[in-house]
């Protein structure tokens, strides 16, 4: 009995070897980016198969399995905590932004509105905006009288909200990439512009997020700077799509791990999940907190960031 544990134990962590490898190639096969969504599972599931190993004195087995959890940590390195937050200096204008894909069956809708009201959201980016919970999010209209909605296939469309005043001297306050996913508008913060984008990412490998992202790069490049995206992205913070994203943009991925593909009847099992809704920042902003946000009856949880602008001697404070 030992003997066939061990031997199907050790095929089982070569699977899962292989399977973290491979997602490392995803700058080169899309199809390697849909191993690498699950990265962090992977490497739990590698490192209790060494454990196991140890168990059955395979310390060889083990060994080599434990060998593979250090590189794939650090494959994990933008949903590591933060080294640091930026404290928020009275001088320093700032925003609360919430990201969130309000599932376009939600019967609990009016839950989310009331949450973005109690978070005293300056700017929402939603996802799956659909005609199902249109009648809810058109209360928004009247605080958040600064705003973008464009269609995006049957789930609905991206929208943001802003009660944060449209930019004057700027040709373009807002704009759209219908069908694929994107809208922006260019909002004043204080007495400095920013550009907040929504964007919704299809499914990878074997669906049509590479394709979709081969049409917006232009499209994201383009935004004028500095620029924040919230988004749905459908892919992990590590992915490389969202690298993707990020390099068109001239934005990185706000980091840490916030699993936040969610269902209420798995919230007593720890690290199920998957981090797909992110919030995008471009350098020289500073982000002064970011977390999840309560459920209100999507499968995905809110992210409600605080931002603002690092001051402008480019000296980060730290808490």
């Amino acid at each position: 009995m030992k003997a066939v544990l061990l031997v199907l134990i050790s095929w089982g962590a070569a699977l899962l070897a292989a399977a973290l490898a491979f997602g490392f190639l995803a700058p080169w096969f899309p199809v390697a980016d849909s191993f690498a969504h699950f990265r962090f599972h992977l490497l739990v599931a590698l490192a209790i198969s060494a454990v196991a190993l140890g168990l059955l004195r395979a310390p060889v087995h083990a060994m080599l399995a434990a060998a593979l959890i250090l590189p794939g940590i650090g494959g994990l390195a933008p949903a590591l905590p933060a080294a640091h937050t930026s404290s928020m200096p009275d001088s320093e204008p700032a925003f609360t932004l919430v990201q969130l894909n309000l599932n376009f069956r939600n019967r609990n809708v009016r839950d989310a509105i009331t949450m973005i009201r109690e978070k005293n959201a300056d700017v929402v980016t939603l996802q799956e905006v659909s005609s199902y919970v249109w009648v809810e999010v058109a209360r928004l209209f009247k605080d958040y009288p600064y705003n973008v909605v464009c269609q995006f296939g049957r789930v609905g469309a991206v929208a943001v909200f802003s009660r944060l005043p449209f930019e004057q001297e700027t040709g373009s306050r807002r704009g759209c990439v219908v069908g694929d996913g994107l809208g922006w508008i260019r909002v004043m913060v204080g007495d400095r512009p920013v550009t907040v984008a929504s964007l919704h990412l299809k499914w990878p490998f074997p669906f049509g997020q590479s394709a979709q992202l081969d049409r917006l790069e232009a499209h994201l490049q383009a935004l004028p700077g500095p620029v924040v995206v919230g988004g749905d992205f459908n892919a992990a913070p590590w992915s490389h799509s969202v690298n993707r994203v990020g390099g068109a943009a001239r934005a990185s991925v706000i980091e840490g791990l916030r699993l936040t593909l969610y269902r209420p009847s798995l919230k007593w099992v720890p690290g199920l999940g998957l981090p797909i809704d992110h919030v995008l920042a471009a350098p020289g902003m500073a982000t002064y907190s970011i977390k999840r946000g309560p459920y209100v009856g999507s499968d995905h949880l809110p992210v409600i960031a605080r931002l603002g602008f690092e001051p402008e001697d480019g000296r980060a404070q730290e808490q």
